[in-house]
C-alpha cells in the first residue's frame, strides 16, 4: 500500500469514527458541535423565527385593554403556526439524537456538547408557542437541571418564568426571578431581557407600579446596539401609560402616551395614543376645543376609516364630561353608525347611550341600547355581570310597560262599534302589507346590487366558465365580504341559530296568522275575495270582546302596574316613578288586589320623602279601610313588630318541644302538643308543621291509612308550605307500597357498561362515521391531512372497521395519555377543513377513548353509554367553546 493511500485511509477512518456519539474525543466533539450548530440548531431557529414572524404579523392588539408585554398566539390562532414549530421540534430532536455524545451506559454527557442544550431549549420554545406549556416546561427544566455549567441554563430559566406566567402559576416564577437577580455571573443578554420578564410577572399579579418601573428599566437598558428596538420601546411606553391610566394617574399617563408618539410606532399605536390622550383631557382645567377639532379632522381622513367609531366615541366622552348630553348622544350614535370592524367598540357606544338614557330615567330607549350592547359586549368586560343584570331589570320593566300599552290598545279597539273596528283593522292590515311590500322591494334591490357590479349584463358564460369569474353573489368573495361587513355593522357577531335577532329567545311569539289551520290557508288562497275577512278574523281573535276576557285583560294590567312600581322602587331606586305607578294603579283600579300593600308602600315612600301631607293621607287610608291588617297594627303600635317577633320565638320554642317528642317516639305526646300549638297560636308559619307532626304521629299510632288521609288534607290545605314536598314524597311511597305493579317498569337509565377511568394510560381518538364511502373516505383523507399539517412531529396510525350495518369506526392511534389526546381533539373539532363538503360535523361522533375501553365499546356497541361515561369523567379536559 502506498503512503498516499494509507493517509487517505487514516483520514476516512478518523472522519467515520468522529461521527460516532460513543466517543468523547476532541475530534468527535468538534464534529458534533459543528453539525449540531449549523445543521439542527440553525434550521430549528429559522423555523421558530418563521413562526414568531407569523404570530407578530397576524397579531391584532386590543388597545381597550392593557397590552401584554410579549405577543403570544391566543388558543384560537395557535394552530396557524403549528407547521413551523413542529418542524423546529423535529429538527432539534433529530439533532439531539444524532449529535448528543453518550457514555457507555447510553446516558448523555452534558459537558461534551455545546449546542445540545440549545436544541433542547428550542424544543421547549416551539412547544411554548404551540401553547403546550407543560411540555415546554419539561424541556426548560431539563436544561436548567442537567446543563449546570452552561450559560444557556439562564435562557431556559427565563422561559420557565414565561411558561409559569402563562399557565397561571405566577408564584412559581418568583424564586426563579430571585435566583437570576442574585446571580453574579449572569450573561448580559439575560440581564437585558430580565426586566421585561419581571414586568410581565408583576402585571399578572396586578402590581402595576412595580411593572411600570421594570418596563422603564427595560426601555433604558443596554447601549445603542443592544437596547430594544424602537417598536418594542414604544410598546413598553404605551403599556406604562395604560397602567398609569388604570391607577388614575392621568398626568403621568399622558406623559408616556406622548413618549410613545415620539418613538414613531405603527399607525394603530399612534392613533390610540392620540385617542387615549384626548380621553384623559381634564375639561375643567383645559380648553377642549382644540382636541375636538383635531378629532373631527381625524374623522375626515380616509386612513382612519376603520377607526371612525373610536373617534366619535371619544368625542362623545368629551361632550359627556362637559355635560352636553345631546351632543354626547349624537356622537355615540355616529360611533354606532360608522362601526364596521370593531364590534367591541359598537357595544361600548350602545352601552354609553344606555347609561345616559338610564340616568335621564328614559328607561325604554335605555333598555333597547343595553340589549344591543349585551349582544356584542365581550364577556370579559369588567362590568359584564352588572350590565347584564341591569339589562334584565330594564327588560322586565319595559315588558310590563308594553303589557299595559298592548292591553289598553286591545280594549280600546274592542270597545269600538263593529263597523269602526273593521275599518280600523283594515287600515292596520293595509299598513302592514305596505310595509312588507316596501321591505321586499328593498331586499330585491339589495340582492340585485350585491349580485352584480354596476352596468354588468348577466352572461351565461360568466356563470359557467371559471376563467371569467363567477358573479353569483355567493361565488364572489368581494361582494360576500361587503355583505358580511354590512351585517356585522348592523347586528354585530351573532350565532347562526333560530331567532338570531333576539337576545331573549323565550319571548318569541308566533303571529296569529301562523295559527290558522291548513283549510283556512287554502281557502284564503283559493278565495282572494275573502282574504280581508280572514285576516280581520285573525286580528279579532285577540280582542277582549266579553266580560270574562275584559277581566283577564284588566288583571294583566294590574299585575304589570304593580310589578312596574316594584321595579322602580326596589331595583332602580326611582321613588318618583314608583309613586306614580302605584297611584295610577289605585286610580284606575280602586279595588285591585294589591291595594293594601300599595297604601303601605306609598305611606312609607312619602314618609321617606318628607311629604307629610301625602304620608298622612295614606296612613288614614290604611287605618280606615284596613283597620285589622298587620300594616295598620304596625302604624298604631310601633312595638308591634317586636311583639310579633317575641310571639314567633314562643311558637318556635313550642314547635321544638313537639318535634322533640316526635323524634323520641313519644307519639301520643307529640299529637297532644301539636293540637295545643294549632289551638294556641292559630294561623302562623308553623301551622302546617304542627299538622305534619300530628299526621306522622297518628300514622305511627293508628296506621298507614290514617297517615295517608291526614297528609292528603295537609297537601290540599297548604300547597305552598315547606313541608308539602315531603308530604308528597311520603304519599308517593305509600302509593308504591299499595300498588307495586304500577312501579315495576324497566329503568330508563342508560348503562355505561362499567367503562374504566384511566387518564394516564394509552388513548386513541375514535370517530363513528356513516358507512358511506363519500363521507367515510373523505373524512379519513381530511383527518390524515389535518394530522400532517398540524401534528407532523407525531406518527399516527389510522384504521377503520365496520361498527354496525350503518356505521364505520375510525381509530387514530396512538396518544400517550388523556391530556395529549385532548390537545389534538380540541383543535380537530374547530377545524373547518376537516368538516367540509359531504363531511358534516353533525353526522360524525368523535371521542377520545382509553385503550382499555375501546374493546368494550366495540363489543357492546353502547355508544350512548360511552357518551354518558365521557361526559361524566372527561369534563376537566374539555376546553370551553371557541
Amino acid at each position: 500500500m502506498s503512503v498516499k493511500r494509507f493517509l487517505y485511509f487514516i483520514a476516512c477512518t478518523a472522519i467515520l469514527t468522529s461521527c460516532s456519539t460513543k466517543k468523547n474525543s476532541v475530534v468527535s466533539r468538534g464534529y458534533h458541535n459543528l453539525t449540531a450548530r449549523y445543521n439542527g440548531y440553525y434550521y430549528s431557529n429559522e423555523n421558530i423565527n418563521e413562526g414568531v414572524y407569523k404570530i407578530n404579523k397576524n397579531n391584532k392588539d386590543n388597545f381597550d385593554k392593557i397590552l401584554p408585554v410579549f405577543v403570544y398566539p391566543p388558543p384560537e390562532k395557535a394552530k396557524a403556526t403549528f407547521a413551523e414549530f413542529d418542524k423546529a421540534i423535529k429538527k432539534s430532536s433529530l439533532c439531539i439524537q444524532k449529535h448528543a455524545i453518550k457514555d457507555k451506559s447510553g446516558n448523555e454527557i452534558p459537558s461534551s456538547g455545546k449546542w445540545i442544550d440549545n436544541n433542547w431549549i428550542n424544543i421547549g420554545i416551539a412547544h411554548f408557542y404551540k401553547r403546550e406549556f407543560f411540555s415546554g416546561l419539561e424541556s426548560f427544566e431539563y436544561v436548567a437541571r442537567t446543563y449546570t455549567k452552561s450559560k444557556d441554563k439562564y435562557t431556559a430559566m427565563i422561559w420557565m418564568i414565561k411558561s409559569n406566567n402563562e399557565v397561571g402559576a405566577v408564584s412559581s416564577s418568583e424564586p426563579i426571578i430571585s435566583l437570576l437577580k442574585n446571580e453574579k455571573k449572569l450573561p448580559q443578554k439575560i440581564k437585558n431581557e430580565l426586566p421585561a420578564v419581571e414586568a410581565d410577572y408583576y402585571m399578572r399579579r396586578g402590581q402595576y407600579t412595580e411593572a411600570a418601573t421594570k418596563l422603564m428599566e427595560a426601555s433604558r437598558i443596554g447601549n445603542f446596539f443592544t437596547r430594544p428596538a424602537k417598536s418594542q420601546r414604544a410598546r413598553y411606553s404605551f403599556i406604562i401609560a395604560q397602567m398609569y391610566e388604570a391607577q388614575k394617574e392621568n398626568k403621568r399617563a399622558i406623559q408616556y402616551y406622548k413618549r410613545t408618539l415620539a418613538l414613531k410606532p405603527a399607525y394603530d399605536m399612534v392613533f390610540y395614543s392620540k385617542i387615549k390622550m384626548a380621553r384623559l383631557l381634564d375639561v375643567k382645567r383645559n380648553n377642549s376645543e382644540k382636541t375636538k377639532k383635531d378629532l373631527l379632522k381625524m374623522a375626515k381622513e380616509f386612513k382612519n376609516s376603520d377607526y371612525f367609531d373610536v373617534i366619535y366615541y371619544t368625542l362623545g366622552e368629551i361632550e359627556e364630561k362637559e355635560r352636553n348630553t345631546d351632543k354626547a348622544l349624537y356622537y355615540y350614535r355616529r360611533s354606532v353608525q360608522t362601526s364596521t370592524v370593531n364590534v367591541s367598540q359598537k357595544a361600548l357606544s350602545y352601552l354609553k347611550m344606555g347609561e345616559i338614557n338610564f340616568d335621564l330615567a328614559n328607561y325604554q330607549p335605555s333598555e333597547a341600547y343595553y340589549d344591543s350592547a349585551v349582544v356584542t359586549l365581550p364577556k370579559d368586560h369588567p362590568d359584564y355581570d352588572r350590565i347584564v343584570a341591569r339589562k334584565k331589570t330594564l327588560e322586565f320593566l319595559v315588558s310590563n310597560i308594553r303589557v299595559i300599552k298592548a292591553e289598553d290598545s286591545l280594549q280600546r279597539v274592542a270597545k269600538m262599534s263593529e263597523s269602526e273596528r273593521n275599518a280600523y283593522i283594515d287600515k292596520m292590515i293595509a299598513k302592514i302589507e305596505k310595509d312588507e311590500e316596501r321591505k321586499q322591494k328593498e331586499k330585491e334591490a339589495m340582492t340585485s346590487n350585491n349580485s352584480l357590479p354596476n352596468n354588468t349584463q348577466l352572461n351565461p358564460v360568466t356563470l359557467t366558465d371559471p376563467s371569467q369569474g363567477a358573479l353569483f353573489y355567493f361565488y364572489n368573495p368581494t361582494t360576500v365580504s361587503f355583505g358580511v361587513a354590512d351585517f356585522q355593522k348592523k347586528w354585530g357577531t351573532r350565532k347562526l341559530e333560530d331567532n338570531w335577532r333576539r337576545t331573549n329567545k323565550a319571548t318569541v311569539v308566533e303571529s296569529p296568522t301562523t295559527a290558522t289551520d291548513t283549510k283556512t290557508s287554502t281557502a284564503t288562497v283559493a278565495n282572494p275575495a275573502d282574504k280581508s275577512k280572514v285576516q280581520r278574523e285573525n286580528f279579532v281573535k285577540g280582542l277582549p270582546l266579553n266580560d270574562t276576557l275584559i277581566t283577564q285583560s284588566n288583571n294583566r294590567i294590574i299585575d304589570a302596574y304593580y310589578l312596574m312600581g316594584s321595579i322602580y322602587k326596589e331595583d332602580l331606586n326611582n321613588t318618583k316613578k314608583a309613586e306614580a305607578a302605584f297611584e295610577e294603579l289605585n286610580q284606575r283600579f280602586p279595588k285591585n288586589k294589591y291595594l293594601l300593600n300599595n297604601y303601605y308602600v306609598l305611606y312609607r315612600m312619602y314618609l321617606s320623602d318628607k311629604n307629610t301631607e301625602k304620608a298622612e293621607y295614606y296612613k288614614q287610608k290604611l287605618l280606615n279601610d284596613f283597620p285589622d291588617s298587620e300594616f295598620a297594627l304596625l302604624i298604631k303600635n310601633p312595638n308591634y313588630a317586636e311583639e310579633l317577633n317575641t310571639k314567633k320565638s314562643e311558637v318556635e320554642s313550642f314547635y321544638a318541644t313537639a318535634y322533640t317528642a316526635f323524634i323520641e317516639n313519644r307519639y301520643p305526646e307529640a299529637i297532644d302538643l301539636s293540637r295545643q300549638g294549632i289551638k294556641k297560636f292559630g294561623k302562623n308559619d308553623y301551622l302546617p308543621k304542627f299538622e305534619f307532626i300530628k299526621a306522622m304521629s297518628r300514622g305511627k299510632t293508628i296506621g298507614i291509612d290514617t297517615l295517608e288521609v291526614d297528609l292528603k288534607l295537609l297537601v290540599a290545605r297548604y300547597p305552598k308550605s315547606e313541608v308539602t314536598p315531603l308530604a308528597n314524597d311520603i304519599l308517593m311511597s305509600i302509593k308504591k307500597q299499595k300498588n307495586p305493579a304500577m312501579f315495576n317498569g324497566g329503568s330508563s337509565t342508560l348503562s355505561t357498561d362499567t367503562f374504566n377511568v384511566d387518564f394516564e394510560g394509552e388513548h386513541f381518538l375514535i370517530a363513528i362515521v356513516p358507512d358511506d364511502p363519500k363521507i367515510a373516505d373523505a373524512f379519513k383523507t381530511n383527518l390524515n391531512a389535518f394530522s400532517t399539517k398540524y401534528f407532523s412531529a407525531k406518527q399516527f396510525n389510522l384504521t377503520s372497521n365496520l361498527f354496525n350495518t350503518e356505521k364505520q369506526l375510525v381509530i387514530l392511534k396512538t396518544f400517550a395519555n388523556a391530556q395529549e389526546v385532548f390537545g389534538y381533539y380540541d383543535y380537530l373539532l374547530n377545524d373547518k377543513d376537516v368538516f367540509k363538503g359531504a363531511v358534516k360535523r353533525e353526522l360524525i361522533e368523535i371521542y377520545p377513548i382509553s385503550a382499555s375501553n375501546l374493546p368494550l365499546l366495540f363489543k357492546k356497541k353502547n355508544v350512548a353509554g360511552y357518551q354518558l361515561f365521557f361526559n361524566d369523567n372527561y369534563k376537566k379536559f374539555v376546553s370551553s367553546p371557541k
